[in-house]
């Protein structure tokens, strides 16, 4: 049996698979975009794992404040097609980790300002080259590890630029807020979802006859939309 304080109230017009999601990706989202760094319309912030529901979600919440987002991800066989669709979710410009440290991505934003945040769910060396286009004094956060590789940084970039290496937990977050903190931001994303400023990458499959396709779909490398199962 739950105890109330563990439940969330919601809104029955929010669709029920947005509903099912809100509760870890949108939220860890927001508080990335929140917590960390001060934005105003017209700052750009820079994001590795784009494609990922958080990614997604980051980029439509900066794009709805006015916030220019540069969103990376791996090189993949469908790169246009996925270039294309999260464009298409407000994403300002997205390529590929392999194109980040070359001339040609220095041009292409070259005319923007420096990022103030990055944010990082996968590790590894593109986080080192996120982290050389920054603006001085700005915040890499991390929330995730999905290639398992370490976060690296060079001394210059702590000593001349004052990079700051931050970390983010939701569960701690939750853990260290009031219920009346952590409602409130539940209803910023019911805001989000009903007025269609936030849209998530879903995929429902019946629990008695599509359980076994959601469990290998669940599995599949290189996933974009979550995997739900409807009773």
């Amino acid at each position: 049996m739950a105890e109330e304080a563990e439940l969330i109230k919601v809104d029955k017009s929010v669709k029920p698979e947005y509903l099912a999601c809100m509760a870890v990706n949108p939220c860890t989202a927001l508080r990335l975009l929140d917590d960390f760094v001060k934005l105003e319309k017209g700052d750009v912030i820079i994001q590795n794992g784009a494609n990922s529901t958080v990614g997604v979600a980051v980029m439509q919440i900066a794009a709805a404040r006015g916030i220019k987002t540069i969103n990376i991800i791996r090189d993949r066989a469908d790169h246009a097609d996925m270039v294309e669709k999260l464009k298409a979710y407000g994403g300002y410009i997205v390529d590929t980790d392999t194109y980040l440290n070359t001339p040609q991505f220095k041009r292409l934003i070259h005319d923007l300002p420096k990022p103030k945040l990055a944010l990082n769910c996968t590790g590894g060396p593109v986080v080192t080259d996120m982290a050389r286009l920054l603006d001085e004094g700005a915040t890499v956060v991390t929330y995730g590890a999905m290639s398992r590789k370490p976060v690296t940084m060079p001394a210059s970039l702590l000593i001349f630029k004052d990079i700051k290496l931050r970390g983010f937990w939701l569960s701690k977050w939750l853990d260290t807020h009031t219920a009346a903190e952590r409602d409130a931001m539940y209803s910023q994303i019911t805001d989000m979802f009903k007025s269609e400023k936030l849209r998530l990458w879903s995929e429902r499959h019946s629990f008695t006859s599509g359980f076994e396709t959601a469990l290998e779909r669940a599995q599949t490398e290189r996933r974009e939309r979550k995997v739900l199962l409807e009773f």
